[in-house]
């Protein structure tokens, strides 16, 4: 954990500002002091002159406000209120991603259109439900400074190692509902695959919504309604592996995915290009996962299968829910027709 980190930091308890850092053990890195100017004042733990800046790797954080306390463990606050239980095991656990690959950056663009690149530089930003990283990696890439919060250890492991070379990424342990993070000083928050696996989405929103200043974007990714031999299979799927091990979630996972390569992947890409052909294979089931090595098919595969589903959305519902919480320039599109997923975007006013 660096220092300026607590520029944006709140106790999630009783959401104080006033937090002080024990630390036990640090390190030095390296780091673009440039951005740091004197006259904005140079945050602690920060050398403009070494180009070096401290960064805690054990310790603890406690408000000074209710005195609550919460431990630094491997660089990551782990800010969870006390009785939240951690998020769920993950097949993403030891996900990378290959960064030269453009899917990966296409992907992400996708789902924050119509934001691009060059409109990260200099903003503070939010990923909530961060899973592995990929999308606080490009957020940060493109100039902005990262909170990347997760309930989860697995996600938490998988993106420090997956950011831990970026200065400007901050990965958090933190519950969604209470987040720890100062209310109207983000530029902009996403929650991508989050609010569909949450028994209280409404609450979430409102909550990562509050993290936002005036004229903060929001932006939403999210599952739209399963209909006919898609919604049947997924909940087939869902009940027959809900008494199994890890394990065999696991196994069973692996076999699903070789029949996607098989039966979706390959002709989408064989395909997809021809004019008839291509209009017959843009409906077999999840093509556009053709794109992602194979373990990461099999890690998404065994997510749906461990974590379920508890509410789908609609293109109604999503434009309801931003225009009813007073955004503004709210855009909602469908993105996949045969497996369908919404993303929603809007300006808080």
């Amino acid at each position: 954990m660096k220092y300026r980190l607590l520029r944006w930091l709140a106790c999630p308890t009783c959401r104080g500002v006033d937090l002080t850092v024990e630390a036990r053990r640090t390190r030095t890195v390296r780091a673009h002091t440039d951005q740091f100017s004197p006259e904005d004042g140079v945050p602690e733990g920060v050398d403009r002159e070494r180009g070096a800046e401290v960064e805690v790797m054990d310790g603890a954080l406690r408000c000074g406000g209710c005195g609550a306390a919460w431990p630094i463990r491997e660089g990551v606050p782990r800010m969870l209120p006390q009785g939240t239980p951690e998020g769920p095991a993950s097949g993403h656990r030891w996900t990378t991603f290959d960064t030269a690959s453009p899917a990966w950056e296409d992907n992400f663009l996708d789902l924050m259109s119509p934001v691009r690149a060059d409109d990260f530089l200099g903003k503070t930003v939010l990923d909530a439900g961060c899973g592995y990283g990929r999308h606080s990696y490009f957020a940060a890439r493109y100039g902005a400074e990262v909170i990347a919060l997760d309930s989860s250890a697995d996600a938490i492991s998988s993106a420090v190692a997956n950011t831990r070379h970026l200065s400007r990424v901050h990965v958090v342990e933190g519950d969604v509902y209470r987040p720890p993070i100062r209310d109207g000083v983000l530029d902009h928050a996403w929650a991508f695959g989050l609010l569909h696996h949450l028994d209280r989405p409404d609450e979430a929103f409102a909550a990562i919504g509050a993290t936002l200043r005036s004229g903060g974007r929001l932006s939403l990714w999210t599952y739209g309604p399963r209909q006919g031999v898609t919604l049947h299979l997924s909940n087939a799927l869902r009940g027959a592996s809900s008494g199994m091990t890890p394990e065999q979630q696991h196994s069973v996972a692996r076999n699903i995915a070789r029949g996607l390569r098989i039966f979706s992947h390959t002709p989408y890409r064989a395909l997809a290009g021809m004019p008839v052909a291509g209009g017959i294979v843009r409906h077999l089931p999840v093509h556009d996962h053709h794109q992602w090595p194979f373990d990461v098919v099999v890690a998404d595969i065994y997510d749906r299968l461990r974590i379920p589903v508890r509410r789908w959305f609609t293109r109604e519902q999503l434009d309801s829910m931003l225009g009813n919480a007073g955004y503004a320039d709210v855009q909602v599109s469908r993105r996949v027709r045969n497996n369908e997923t919404f993303r929603a975007t809007g300006v808080k006013r």
